[in-house]
């Protein structure tokens, strides 16, 4: 996937909170882990956002080694997206293609793009769900405890 053969970024806003995120010591987490997360609760909730261009900041990197060696993981959460997001497209057909045909080739661009938002919107929900309500250390844990039994509802 060409989104993902380089140091992804995670521009503008959305980049200050993959750092709060990733910088909980309750958490323990690195920005892989923290765009994974957000990448699944992004597609079992159907979330989106908007990539921020106007915050400048420093971006949230993921190295490219980092991208490669997770390269396979990302491809099925992508493909995952592509094959069950029916408001995205409509055609069962269509997904399948955006999922396997298209994939790694121009086509893909706006599909990635979509990918990417999805994730953002699953960002903004792990923010909000974990730190945005806190106001001490113990607080993120217990609102980790709380999302997680709200989640497996």
């Amino acid at each position: 996937m060409a989104i993902f053969n380089h140091t992804y970024e995670i521009k503008g806003k959305h980049a200050e909170l993959v750092r709060k995120i990733a910088a909980q010591d309750k958490l323990d987490c690195r920005n892989i882990d923290v765009f994974f997360i957000s990448a699944a609760l992004g597609i079992v909730r159907n979330l989106k956002a908007d990539i921020d261009l106007k915050t400048k900041t420093e971006p949230a990197k993921i190295d490219v080694e980092q991208m490669a060696r997770y390269g396979d993981d990302i491809e099925f959460f992508y493909k995952l997206l592509m094959l069950t997001d029916k408001k995205y497209c409509s055609s069962a057909d269509e997904r399948c293609n955006k999922a396997f045909r298209h994939l790694g080739t121009d086509k893909a661009e706006k599909d990635e793009l979509y990918f990417t938002r999805v994730m953002l919107g699953g960002l903004e929900f792990l923010y909000e769900q974990i730190l945005e309500k806190t106001s001490s250390k113990k607080d993120v844990f217990n609102n980790i405890c709380d999302f997680m039994e709200t989640f497996e509802e």
